[in-house]
């Protein structure tokens, strides 16, 4: 196993999903691995975020959570990307329609990521894909 970085789209006809898949491999032994995989399913009636973390592939290491924000509810999506000599620290932040608070979620990429630019560019376009999926949904759902 090495480290990479997958991004992809899911579209379907009732949601389309943003794929962030992440794999590191440990500085000093690289037969130890960390694999994260962040999802944005993208609905008419909610927005989910699934964030899952495990070791060494080890389903039974895994550590999942998840969110549903209601479409209704929300206005945007606003990451926070900063960097040290060690690891790219991301903070994803989502805002209500009347500037509440609705998610705040952080992402911490090992250095072997850290240059890669399809993490930030994930992040970066990710409000605009999240909206135009909806603008695509709400027409296709009419």
């Amino acid at each position: 196993m090495h480290d990479f970085i997958n991004t992809n789209v899911e579209s379907h006809q009732n949601e389309t999903v943003f794929n962030l898949q992440i794999c590191e491999t440990n500085e000093f032994d690289v037969s130890l691995t960390k694999s994260t995989t962040l999802s944005f399913i993208v609905s008419k009636k909610n927005i989910k975020i699934v964030t899952r973390k495990w070791v060494n592939s080890n389903q039974e290491s895994m550590i999942g959570k998840s969110y549903i924000i209601p479409t209704k509810a929300f206005h945007y999506f606003l990451p926070i990307i900063s960097e040290t000599e060690d690891e790219l620290n991301i903070r994803v932040q989502s805002f209500g329609l009347h500037g509440e608070l609705l998610l705040n979620e952080r992402l911490l990429i090992d250095k072997n990521n850290k240059y890669n630019t399809k993490i930030t560019t994930f992040f970066e376009t990710l409000d605009e894909n999240v909206n135009q999926a909806l603008r695509g949904l709400q027409i296709h759902c009419m």
